[in-house]
Protein backbone atom coordinates (compact mmCIF):
# COMPACT_ATOMS: atom_id res chain seq x y z
CA UNK A 1 0.00 0.00 0.00
CA UNK A 2 0.73 3.41 -0.56
CA UNK A 3 -0.02 6.75 0.92
CA UNK A 4 -0.84 10.08 -1.41
CA UNK A 5 -1.17 13.33 0.15
CA UNK A 6 -3.42 14.59 -2.41
CA UNK A 7 -5.13 13.41 -5.48
CA UNK A 8 -8.45 14.43 -6.96
CA UNK A 9 -11.14 11.20 -7.39
CA UNK A 10 -13.70 11.35 -9.52
CA UNK A 11 -17.20 9.25 -9.70
CA UNK A 12 -19.44 9.28 -12.72
CA UNK A 13 -22.88 7.61 -12.88
CA UNK A 14 -25.37 7.82 -15.13
CA UNK A 15 -29.10 9.23 -14.93
CA UNK A 16 -31.85 6.75 -15.31
CA UNK A 17 -29.54 3.40 -14.96
CA UNK A 18 -31.92 1.69 -12.68
CA UNK A 19 -34.65 1.94 -15.12
CA UNK A 20 -32.37 1.22 -17.99
CA UNK A 21 -31.92 -2.20 -16.50
CA UNK A 22 -35.83 -2.92 -15.86
CA UNK A 23 -36.31 -2.50 -19.94
CA UNK A 24 -33.18 -3.69 -21.33
CA UNK A 25 -31.74 -7.31 -21.77
CA UNK A 26 -28.30 -7.48 -19.75
CA UNK A 27 -26.47 -8.08 -22.83
CA UNK A 28 -27.80 -4.83 -23.96
CA UNK A 29 -27.09 -3.19 -20.49
CA UNK A 30 -23.08 -4.08 -20.95
CA UNK A 31 -22.75 -3.85 -24.64
CA UNK A 32 -23.83 0.25 -23.62
CA UNK A 33 -22.04 0.36 -20.81
CA UNK A 34 -18.94 -0.96 -23.07
CA UNK A 35 -19.20 1.77 -25.56
CA UNK A 36 -19.62 4.61 -22.93
CA UNK A 37 -16.92 3.18 -20.75
CA UNK A 38 -14.63 2.28 -23.69
CA UNK A 39 -14.88 6.02 -24.90
CA UNK A 40 -14.16 7.18 -20.85
CA UNK A 41 -11.29 5.04 -21.32
CA UNK A 42 -9.69 6.92 -24.50
CA UNK A 43 -10.56 10.26 -22.50
CA UNK A 44 -8.17 8.94 -19.49
CA UNK A 45 -5.37 8.57 -21.69
CA UNK A 46 -5.98 12.25 -23.14
CA UNK A 47 -6.38 14.10 -20.13
CA UNK A 48 -3.68 11.99 -17.71
CA UNK A 49 -5.98 10.54 -15.71
CA UNK A 50 -6.60 6.69 -14.11
CA UNK A 51 -9.11 4.65 -13.86
CA UNK A 52 -9.67 2.98 -11.11
CA UNK A 53 -12.61 1.19 -11.61
CA UNK A 54 -15.85 0.16 -13.04
CA UNK A 55 -19.04 -1.00 -10.82
CA UNK A 56 -22.26 -1.30 -12.87
CA UNK A 57 -23.16 2.64 -14.41
CA UNK A 58 -20.13 3.70 -12.08
CA UNK A 59 -16.72 5.00 -12.89
CA UNK A 60 -14.39 6.03 -10.86
CA UNK A 61 -11.23 7.56 -11.59
CA UNK A 62 -7.94 9.40 -10.17
CA UNK A 63 -5.62 12.43 -10.81
CA UNK A 64 -1.82 12.87 -9.16
CA UNK A 65 -1.63 9.09 -7.91
CA UNK A 66 -0.12 7.42 -11.33
CA UNK A 67 1.06 10.08 -13.85
CA UNK A 68 3.50 12.91 -13.32
CA UNK A 69 4.11 15.99 -15.53
CA UNK A 70 7.14 16.69 -17.62
CA UNK A 71 8.66 18.08 -14.59
CA UNK A 72 8.31 15.31 -12.33
CA UNK A 73 5.43 16.33 -10.59
CA UNK A 74 1.99 15.26 -9.53
CA UNK A 75 0.62 18.93 -9.91
CA UNK A 76 -3.10 19.84 -11.47
CA UNK A 77 -4.36 16.75 -10.70
CA UNK A 78 -7.78 18.59 -9.67
CA UNK A 79 -7.43 20.48 -13.05
CA UNK A 80 -6.74 17.58 -15.46
CA UNK A 81 -9.56 15.57 -13.56
CA UNK A 82 -12.14 18.52 -13.51
CA UNK A 83 -11.37 18.84 -17.85
CA UNK A 84 -11.87 15.13 -17.90
CA UNK A 85 -15.31 15.37 -15.68
CA UNK A 86 -15.99 18.44 -18.58
CA UNK A 87 -14.86 15.94 -21.52
CA UNK A 88 -17.30 13.03 -20.25
CA UNK A 89 -20.27 15.41 -20.37
CA UNK A 90 -19.00 16.69 -23.85
CA UNK A 91 -19.27 12.97 -25.03
CA UNK A 92 -22.39 12.28 -23.89
CA UNK A 93 -23.91 15.44 -24.58
CA UNK A 94 -24.97 13.62 -27.84
CA UNK A 95 -26.01 10.63 -26.98
CA UNK A 96 -29.37 8.75 -26.21
CA UNK A 97 -30.55 6.07 -23.52
CA UNK A 98 -30.92 3.23 -25.64
CA UNK A 99 -34.15 2.18 -23.57
CA UNK A 100 -36.11 5.60 -24.20
CA UNK A 101 -34.53 7.46 -26.54
CA UNK A 102 -34.02 10.12 -24.04
CA UNK A 103 -30.94 12.19 -23.82
CA UNK A 104 -27.81 10.54 -22.18
CA UNK A 105 -27.01 12.08 -18.76
CA UNK A 106 -24.16 11.98 -16.14
CA UNK A 107 -23.54 13.13 -12.39
CA UNK A 108 -20.33 13.83 -11.76
CA UNK A 109 -18.30 14.43 -8.64
CA UNK A 110 -15.43 15.83 -7.43
CA UNK A 111 -12.73 15.60 -4.30
CA UNK A 112 -9.33 16.40 -3.54
CA UNK A 113 -7.51 15.17 -0.51
CA UNK A 114 -5.40 12.14 0.81
CA UNK A 115 -5.80 8.37 -0.05
CA UNK A 116 -4.03 5.70 0.54
CA UNK A 117 -3.81 3.15 -2.87
CA UNK A 118 -3.00 -0.59 -2.91
CA UNK A 119 -4.16 -4.36 -3.85
CA UNK A 120 -6.82 -6.06 -1.65
CA UNK A 121 -7.28 -9.84 -1.86
CA UNK A 122 -5.44 -12.81 -2.75
CA UNK A 123 -8.07 -14.46 -5.57
CA UNK A 124 -8.76 -12.05 -8.66
CA UNK A 125 -6.75 -9.40 -6.68
CA UNK A 126 -8.01 -5.15 -6.99
CA UNK A 127 -6.30 -1.86 -7.22
CA UNK A 128 -8.07 0.12 -4.62
CA UNK A 129 -8.64 3.12 -3.12
CA UNK A 130 -9.37 4.19 0.39
CA UNK A 131 -9.89 7.20 2.76
CA UNK A 132 -12.43 9.63 3.20
CA UNK A 133 -11.53 11.02 -0.08
CA UNK A 134 -13.03 8.64 -1.73
CA UNK A 135 -16.44 8.85 -0.24
CA UNK A 136 -16.57 12.05 -0.42
CA UNK A 137 -16.07 12.02 -3.80
CA UNK A 138 -18.71 9.56 -3.96
CA UNK A 139 -20.80 11.80 -2.10
CA UNK A 140 -20.39 14.99 -4.52
CA UNK A 141 -21.31 12.60 -7.21
CA UNK A 142 -24.54 11.80 -5.49
CA UNK A 143 -25.93 14.79 -4.75
CA UNK A 144 -24.96 16.52 -8.24
CA UNK A 145 -27.74 17.69 -10.30
CA UNK A 146 -27.71 15.52 -13.81
CA UNK A 147 -25.72 17.10 -16.63
CA UNK A 148 -23.41 18.71 -13.87
CA UNK A 149 -19.86 18.29 -12.12
CA UNK A 150 -20.28 18.77 -8.62
CA UNK A 151 -17.04 19.67 -6.56
CA UNK A 152 -16.13 19.84 -2.68
CA UNK A 153 -14.57 22.66 -1.24
CA UNK A 154 -11.39 21.28 -1.35
CA UNK A 155 -11.05 21.17 -4.80
CA UNK A 156 -12.69 24.18 -5.67
CA UNK A 157 -9.74 25.33 -3.35
CA UNK A 158 -7.24 23.75 -5.73
CA UNK A 159 -9.09 25.81 -9.00
CA UNK A 160 -9.43 29.44 -8.15
CA UNK A 161 -9.59 30.21 -11.87
CA UNK A 162 -12.75 28.31 -12.41
CA UNK A 163 -16.10 30.29 -13.04
CA UNK A 164 -18.11 28.34 -10.14
CA UNK A 165 -22.31 28.29 -9.69
CA UNK A 166 -22.55 28.17 -5.86
CA UNK A 167 -24.85 25.38 -4.62
CA UNK A 168 -25.79 27.40 -1.34
CA UNK A 169 -24.94 24.07 0.47
CA UNK A 170 -26.11 20.57 0.35
CA UNK A 171 -26.85 18.08 2.71
CA UNK A 172 -24.11 14.81 2.26
CA UNK A 173 -24.41 11.82 4.28
CA UNK A 174 -22.13 11.36 6.87
CA UNK A 175 -20.86 15.10 6.12
CA UNK A 176 -23.30 17.60 7.10
CA UNK A 177 -24.09 20.37 4.82
CA UNK A 178 -21.05 21.11 2.59
CA UNK A 179 -20.49 23.74 0.10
Amino acid sequence: ASAHRSVTVLFADIVGFTSMCNELEPIAVMAFLNGLFTRFDCLCDIYGVYKVETIGDCFMAVGGLITVDGEGFKALHALKVLCFAKAMLREVAHMTMPHNGQPLRLRVGLHSGPVTAGIVGAKMPRFCLFGDTVNTASRMESTCEPGAVHVSAATQALLPQEDWAPTGGVQVKGKGEMQ
